[in-house]
């Protein structure tokens, strides 16, 4: 069984491309979709190309491993963004 490990605190991440970030450079990214609807979490590179996106549901939670230099985004409504690591 994983667990998580708390590397920093949580932030709300705002909807929209201008409000991309690399969560304090995190390897793993803890996102919580508290916003009241579905939204689609989008991830680029430092050069901001795309790298994929994928629907999350309200109420859900993904851990996503990603490049500290990677940023993240949401579109639709906002949602809790954490930097996380594992622990054995």
């Amino acid at each position: 069984m994983s667990r998580t490990l708390i590397l920093a605190g949580e932030s709300n991440l705002a909807a929209g491309i201008g409000n991309s970030t690399t969560v304090g450079s995190a390897t793993v990214v803890r996102v919580l979709n508290d916003s009241g609807s579905t939204v689609v979490v989008h991830l680029q590179d430092s050069s901001f190309s795309g790298i994929g996106s994928f629907t999350m549901l309200d109420g859900k939670q993904e851990f996503i491993e990603k490049k500290g230099s990677d940023l993240l985004y949401v579109t639709g409504a906002n949602v809790k963004v954490a930097k996380v690591g594992f622990t054995a």
